[in-house]
């Protein structure tokens, strides 16, 4: 799980939301949090920009639904990634 984790956040930093996406899919289907947080800031169209993401569109609709699951399984971050899109926890 944790070579999963560090791979996809990885592909993100590099620009590679597609690679990213696919990883954090796998871990998540495994139940883990921060694969949850990491599903929806591929997605938010906020993070994206920051992280300077050009020719892919963000869904806010997808990275609100994977923020929350990720906040019931215990990931605070998530809070943040709500905030962001302008969704309550």
């Amino acid at each position: 799980m944790a070579g999963l984790l560090r791979r996809a956040d990885a592909m993100l930093a590099v620009g590679d939301v597609s690679a990213a996406r696919l990883l954090y899919g796998r871990a998540a289907q495994a139940g883990s949090a921060e694969a949850m947080l990491g599903l929806g800031k591929s997605h938010d169209p906020r993070f994206l920009a920051g992280i300077g993401v050009r020719g892919l569109q963000g869904d806010a609709a997808t990275a609100i639904l994977w923020y929350r699951r990720a906040l019931a399984q215990g990931a605070a971050e998530a809070a943040e990634g709500l905030q962001r899109n302008g969704a309550a926890p």
